[in-house]
């Protein structure tokens, strides 16, 4: 079945339960995103056929689902390892985000056993009342690993030894639960420090967005990323005279446009990319691309013409990207400072010198 047909099938599949959830679903546009894949579809129908809703963001979709997943497994299954049976669900939720952190950290999505049951030691050790001894720990972390591998389709054994999360958005949902729940650092400072120092690699990009949308207040790491942006284009010289050109223009086209949308238009254009951070900052904007103005026509022509070199398209694109990083961390963020969001926005695709004033304060 090729992937189209995967969608439609997928599709008259939901339509077919209770209470229209084939409706509920194309009406909930973070919901679309995952819907191609089975685990997480099947999270969705666990989640509707008991709450009869589907969350509102991703993260709360991904919680739901979670806490339902592991509950019914407890219930339907057999479950022999003693260690794992007196868990509780939370203590489960911080077992699978503590090895989805560690394995993150360490740059494995497959892991070999011996390194997974070492870290399952290391979590079994950190929340047991008594100390127990290191032949004991490494034994109940092997019937462990067999008790997860037994109940859930969230991990298993890809090759014999080598284990993995069935699902990357899993994984990296985990591991940005672990910087939440405190399964990192001793200080989450320190932690959103290290996730903001990452995110020169583009596999950290989920967890900044997702830790963004799970945090009891977002501003101390969105400011982080804002200050980890404005560093890493102040540093790229030959575009300097560009984004000084960008940041004059963007002001001087008498209020057509949201300033920062502007911007974004310019570089999506450059880029020859969708033009998504742009639009989704100005309905005004959105709406004339979508009516095929002449105006953004002309922009996009004429920019496409300006003479980059690969490189710099690189550092463009990269730049790009981690302010996607920011800007979806404010559109997910639990919760933000109105007015912290507010510049952080108008502040989108500036001159490292124009841009936030904002400081970090812990």
């Amino acid at each position: 079945m090729d992937a189209q047909s995967q969608v439609k099938f997928k599709y008259s599949w939901l339509s077919n339960k209770k209470n229209d959830l084939s409706f509920k679903v194309q009406e909930t546009e973070t919901v679309q995103q995952i819907i191609r894949n089975p685990l997480l579809l099947t999270l969705l129908r666990l989640v509707f056929e008991e709450t009869s809703e589907i969350p509102p963001s991703r993260v709360q979709l991904y919680d739901a689902g979670l806490k339902i997943f592991l509950r019914q497994w407890n219930h339907t299954k057999d479950v022999g390892d003693e260690t794992y049976k007196k868990m509780t669900l939370n203590q489960k939720e911080g077992l699978l985000s503590y090895v989805a952190w560690m394995s993150y950290v360490d740059g494995e999505y497959f892991v070999k056993q011996q390194q997974l049951e070492q870290y399952i030691t290391k979590y079994i050790q950190k929340i047991s009342i008594t100390k127990i001894q290191p032949e004991f720990a490494i034994r109940q972390s092997q019937q462990v690993l067999q008790s997860i591998q037994a109940q859930h389709s969230l991990f298993s054994e890809w090759t014999p030894g080598i284990y993995a999360f069935s699902v990357l958005s899993f994984h990296e949902y985990l591991a940005a639960k672990a910087i939440v729940e405190g399964y990192t650092f001793k200080e989450i400072e320190q932690t959103l420090k290290y996730l903001v120092d990452q995110l020169t690699e583009s596999r950290w990009y989920q967890i900044g967005i997702l830790a963004a949308a799970m945090l009891p207040n977002a501003d101390y790491l969105l400011i982080l990323i804002k200050q980890k942006i404005d560093v890493f284009i102040k540093e790229k010289l030959t575009l300097q005279p560009f984004l000084k050109w960008l940041e004059q223009k963007s002001f001087s086209i008498n209020n057509t446009y949201n300033p920062a949308a502007f911007r974004a238009f310019c570089i999506e254009c450059i880029l020859e990319i969708e033009a998504e951070i742009s639009c989704n900052l100005d309905n005004s904007l959105s709406t004339d691309l979508a009516a095929n103005s002449t105006q953004l026509n002309n922009i996009a022509s004429e920019l496409q013409k300006c003479r980059f070199s690969d490189s710099q398209k690189q550092v463009l694109q990269q730049y790009y990207e981690l302010s996607r990083v920011l800007f979806e961390g404010m559109e997910n963020a639990g919760n933000l400072t109105g007015s912290i969001q507010e510049e952080l926005k108008q502040t989108l695709f500036l001159p490292a010198e124009f841009s936030s004033v904002l400081e970090v304060s812990a």
